[in-house]
């Protein structure tokens, strides 16, 4: 029985449907061509904000003792900064996966302030 494509062209067609459907743009490619790079920024601020989201204890804990005093610190610091962890973890998983569609209330907009947890001046001990 004879096949109806030779082994050689069973793979051209292959490559041939693989570049077609490569070649689809999808949500981030045309946000890229509005607004610049703004999905892949989106990724990467995602991926920053999930890894680095567990340094807000110390930095938070610092912050309190500084302002408060020890015991404050490592109480209400730690308090504070496992809150802080979290909330920026979950924002970075979010960021994560939803990177290349914006959200309907902030588009590709950061979800939280600052944009980056150890961006220069980000380090605010007032704020907490």
């Amino acid at each position: 029985m004879d096949a109806i494509l030779s082994k050689g062209q069973g793979v051209s067609l292959i490559t041939l449907l693989a570049a077609c459907l490569l070649s689809i743009p999808s949500p981030a490619d045309a946000a890229m061509i509005e607004g610049g790079a703004q999905p892949l920024r989106k990724l990467s601020r995602g991926l920053a904000n999930t890894v680095t989201g567990v340094l807000e204890i110390p930095i938070t804990i610092s912050a309190v003792s500084q302002e408060e005093g020890p015991v404050a610190g490592m109480s209400w610091g730690l308090f504070l900064g496992t809150g802080a962890a979290l909330t920026r973890t979950a924002v970075g998983l979010i960021e994560v996966f939803t990177f290349p569609f914006p959200l309907p209330s902030t588009g590709y907009a950061p979800l939280l302030r600052p944009e980056f947890l150890l961006q220069p001046g980000a380090f605010n001990p007032a704020s907490y």
